[in-house]
């Protein structure tokens, strides 16, 4: 990382020596490395121990995987992103589960928990959700400061994994599976992806380090309304009969996104 620094600032300051000349709308290709904070409006989560099977989280990190503009006139240009995200609570979600189902039933029942929400491995890369953006871009430019209203359609993805409980009844021998999946199969497995429309309005804004750096800050409002169920089906392992509840998750999810990194400009 020290010496990717070094590079990086060696390489501005060389651009800066031998690039003195500014002007306005001359790029026409950019990619932008960023790093930002997602803050909720609304929040998804429910207070629900289905809360604890999703890989994803309301407050969160998030970096630009992959950044491409293309501005195919003075102005007017197009943009594509694939951001990944990421949470420290995400990766407790597996314990949290387990402990929620001790919380709910130990009092009266021995429990052994399990979930496939596992999340510990952190992949620095790929996060734990992503989102990928398609829009178009304005470009408003003078020598050295900039700004760039956009608007943006994509989706975002997260995982909506299963849990499940098995009560031994104490002094008895009744028996009880509590099972949590979103009851939709395809291919005889369940769907574990939650796929959602996302649109996003935005601005990035900043100064001209050099010729092709630019020092880079975004603001982003994003919007995407998830419609999916969780089913609750306790089953008494000895009568076989089943109770079913469900966990709807359905409302409108806005968020403030706020980013810095660099504008790199390829040609």
């Amino acid at each position: 990382m020290r010496k990717l620094f070094f590079i990086l600032f060696f390489a501005i300051l060389a651009d800066s020596v031998y690039g003195r000349e500014f002007s306005a709308y001359s790029s026409r290709w950019q990619t932008r490395p960023l790093v930002g904070v997602n803050i909720p409006i609304t929040k998804l989560f429910k207070g629900a121990e289905t809360d604890y099977l999703l890989s994803y989280d309301d407050r969160s990190f998030y970096w630009q995987i992959l950044s491409v503009s293309y501005f195919f006139n003075e102005r007017w240009g197009l943009e594509f992103n694939f951001q990944a995200g990421t949470s420290s609570r995400i990766r407790q979600r597996a314990n949290n589960f387990v402990t929620n189902m001790q919380l709910q039933y130990s009092d009266n029942h021995y429990v052994r928990a399990g979930t496939g929400a596992d999340f510990d491995e952190f992949h620095s890369m790929w996060g734990d959700f992503h989102r990928g953006y398609l829009g178009i871009i304005y470009r408003f430019e003078r020598n050295r400061f900039f700004i760039y209203p956009k608007f943006s359609i994509g989706l975002i993805e997260f995982s909506t994994d299963w849990g499940s409980a098995n009560l031994m009844q104490k002094n008895s021998n009744f028996e009880h599976l509590v099972s949590y999946s979103r009851g939709i199969r395809r291919n005889g497995a369940f769907i574990i992806y939650s796929s959602n429309l996302i649109l996003a309005p935005s601005v990035s804004f900043g100064y001209k380090l050099s010729k092709r750096f630019f020092l880079n800050a975004d603001v982003k409002f994003s919007y995407f309304r998830p419609n999916f169920t969780y089913e609750k089906t306790t089953t008494n392992l000895f009568t076989q009969q089943s109770t079913v509840e469900h966990f709807r998750y359905r409302k409108d999810i806005f968020t403030l996104s706020l980013g810095v990194g660099l504008i790199f400009v390829i040609n």
